[in-house]
């Protein structure tokens, strides 16, 4: 009897105990809570502090039919449970292009039964119009060690004179002389500085981005809208007089 006794006991001072933390447990859940609404406030504030910076008006809502809305940027289209959020749009600077900055979020789920996972991917990207409707898909980014082996197997990108460049990018376009008119000597050399994003282009606009998992903070954000600004102003002349002149006759056809 004095074991029973002692068992039951041991399991009473072991639901006392529990009871006892529990109000600490619940508490501590009740401070993340607190911090984590306290901080998405203060992110909230500094993207509309980031709009205003940029005359752009400011959506923190959830809008989860950006991948249907852009659907040339394949970044838009991986994963499951999509959506864009804390959308920074409108003109930027005076006289600017029309533009989206902001933040994406996908997940992809792995596996099956015990051995299923779901990741979570969160990046920045800033999507700037170029005005010319016609300009052909390209995608430029550093070249990873898959694009050397696609390279090896025979599926080449777009090299160019410069080897520093061919090595560490990745070129592919519909429109070879169009990637050749685009990167010129200039070009190249402002894109072999570092901090140099993704670039997607396609349908008239393009997208930038660092990578599926790359979140940037407004500061950044509008540092990436300003980079894509810039390089947007780099377009050579004689490629963007041949972009307005098709332009124009596409508009006299219409």
């Amino acid at each position: 009897m004095s074991g029973a006794g002692g068992v039951i006991l041991s399991l009473a001072d072991g639901g006392a105990f529990i009871c006892l933390l529990l109000p600490v447990f619940i508490a501590v859940a009740i401070m993340v809570m607190i911090a984590a609404h306290k901080a998405e406030q203060r992110r909230r504030a500094a993207f509309q502090a980031a709009a205003a910076e940029l005359g752009l008006h400011y959506d923190p809502s959830d809008q989860d039919d950006w991948d249907s809305r852009w659907p040339q940027f394949e970044c838009f289209q991986r994963g499951h449970s999509r959506r864009a959020f804390n959308i920074l749009s409108g003109q930027l600077g005076p006289g600017g292009p029309r533009c989206a900055l902001g933040e994406y979020l996908f997940k992809e789920t792995h596996g099956s039964g015990k051995n299923r996972r779901t990741v979570t991917y969160r990046f920045g990207f800033a999507i700037i119009d170029t005005g010319f409707a016609g300009i052909p898909d390209m995608l430029i980014r550093r070249e990873s060690f898959f694009d050397k082996m696609a390279s090896f197997l025979g599926f080449d990108d777009i090299d160019f004179e410069s080897v520093e460049f061919s090595k560490r990018y990745m070129v592919k376009s519909t429109d070879k002389r169009f990637a050749y008119d685009l990167i010129d000597p200039q070009m190249m050399e402002f894109l072999l500085r570092e901090g140099t994003p993704d670039i997607d282009l396609g349908r008239g606009a393009f997208c930038l981005w660092f990578g599926q998992n790359v979140r940037l903070d407004p500061p950044e954000l509008v540092a990436l809208g300003r980079w894509g600004l810039a390089f947007l102003e780099r377009w050579p002349r004689v490629l963007r007089a041949e972009l307005d002149e098709r332009r124009g006759r596409a508009e006299e056809r219409s």
